[in-house]
């Protein structure tokens, strides 16, 4: 998160863009419902039913782009826990959870 903030910041995004991304949140729709279903398949570990993959084609997204999705998620999964395993130090400012 630290990371990602820092990032975002460096990008241009505003804190109150920062804040809503990192509660999944967004005021465009079809973010909106790509971070929505990016947090469903990490509450569900995966298991996303049929209507939620049909959502996100109903806003407009690719199969394509809806596996790349699905690959962000399983990539930020990856290295967060890399990063746990080896207690990597985190060389960001600090970001407090919700």
């Amino acid at each position: 998160m630290a990371a990602h903030t820092a990032l975002g910041r460096k990008a241009g995004a505003s804190h109150e863009e920062i804040a809503a991304a990192q509660a999944g949140q967004s005021d465009e729709p079809k973010t909106a419902a790509a971070l929505h279903f990016a947090l469903r398949v990490v509450e569900a570990r995966g298991k996303v039913d049929a209507a939620e993959v049909e959502q996100l084609r109903a806003h407009g997204y690719s199969d394509e782009e809806i596996v790349e999705i699905l690959a962000h998620v399983a990539l930020n999964l990856f290295t967060n826990y890399v990063n746990v395993a080896f207690a990597v130090p985190v060389d960001f400012p600090g970001v407090k959870l919700r």
